[in-house]
């Protein structure tokens, strides 16, 4: 019953999210479940699909490894933090998928991933690479290897954003990004850092334009960086090239919850008094929750698509009989 569960969910979700596509769905499942479309992992999904399909993820206590993507195909897991989130509950599963390094290769362009756990780094050697709503362990790399433009970094929780070579157009915004740190210097990057909240995240940009995020760590900043409307721990302001609107001394504990339990991104919710409520540029939010275009932070993860987040089933003779209850996540 395990295992029909399982299938039933992603079968059904996949089914909800884009019956009237043309796109494959092929799935991977590494609990022996077995069928046309069904791959032990990744890798074996990505091989076999064609440009613009979607590689289902499903749940499971056992980590799948990572893919070398060369086809612009759409990964889509089913969250994160979905235990700790609930209730109510955001999938009827609270089971994630975890998978390895995810590196995105010449081929690929326009690729995306959404709703998984990456325990390593993720990599873009190309152009219009999208990765929202998953955990990232490490860290996105932009421009690796060579130049690439248009990259969208949003909606993750994560330990940062990396430079190798250059990354132009970069928009990386509403993400909780934590224990890492954010370095992209190069004097040919440009883009946007807009309503992330940066928790223990050293932080150094150029070229950029940086509003209303939450800076809780050092700075490294440079003449021609536009920071306006960004709220920081340091009690003394620190030297901003082209900057308005910004204000120092605000405490970690005065803006968000840091509460309950373990940490995860339940806690970066905002504190009902806390000074970034209306405080960003137009008056929305500063921080990861706070969004003009309705791409605020996702607490657990789950993916833009219709999700099933209750699921009851019984046997009754030879009747299998199946309650569920779903809802949107745009």
């Amino acid at each position: 019953m395990k295992n029909l569960s399982a299938s039933l969910l992603f079968v059904l979700l996949a089914l909800a999210g884009h019956l009237a596509s043309a796109q494959t769905i092929r799935r991977v499942n590494n609990n022996g479940i077995t069928g046309t479309n069904i791959y032990a992992t990744l890798q074996l999904a990505h091989d076999a699909a064609a440009t613009g399909d979607i590689i289902q993820v499903e749940p499971s206590t056992t980590a799948y490894g990572g893919a070398a993507i060369t086809r612009q195909v759409s990964f889509v897991g089913p969250g994160y933090f979905l235990a700790e989130n609930a209730p109510p509950a955001l999938q009827a599963s609270p089971i994630t998928a975890v998978v390895g390094q995810m590196d995105f290769q010449n081929g690929s362009a326009g690729a995306s991933m959404s709703g998984l756990v990456c325990n390593t780094n993720c990599f873009m050697r190309t152009n219009n690479i999208t990765i929202t709503r998953c955990q990232i362990a490490g860290y996105v790399y932009l421009g690796y290897t060579t130049v690439t433009t248009g990259a969208v970094i949003r909606q993750n929780y994560c330990a940062g954003v990396q430079e190798s070579s250059t990354s132009t157009n970069s928009l990386i915004t509403n993400n909780i990004i934590i224990n890492g740190n954010v370095s992209i210097a190069g004097a040919a990057n440009t883009g946007e850092f807009s309503n992330n909240s940066v928790v223990n995240s050293n932080v150094s940009l150029n070229n950029f334009n940086v509003r209303n995020n939450y800076f809780n760590n050092t700075l490294t900043t440079t003449a021609n960086t536009n920071w306006s409307y960004n709220l920081f721990t340091t009690t003394t302001p620190p030297t901003l090239g082209t900057a308005s609107n910004n204000t120092a001394n605000v405490p970690l504990s005065s803006v968000f919850l840091l509460s309950p339990g373990a940490q995860y991104d339940g806690w970066y919710k905002l504190r009902t008094s806390s000074p970034a409520l209306g405080a960003g540029q137009g008056g929305v939010d500063v921080g990861a929750t706070g969004s003009a275009t309705g791409y605020g932070y996702r607490f657990g993860g789950v993916p833009a698509i219709p999700a099933i987040y209750q699921l009851g089933q019984s046997v009754s003779g030879n009747t299998l009989n199946v309650t569920l209850s779903t809802r949107s996540n745009n």
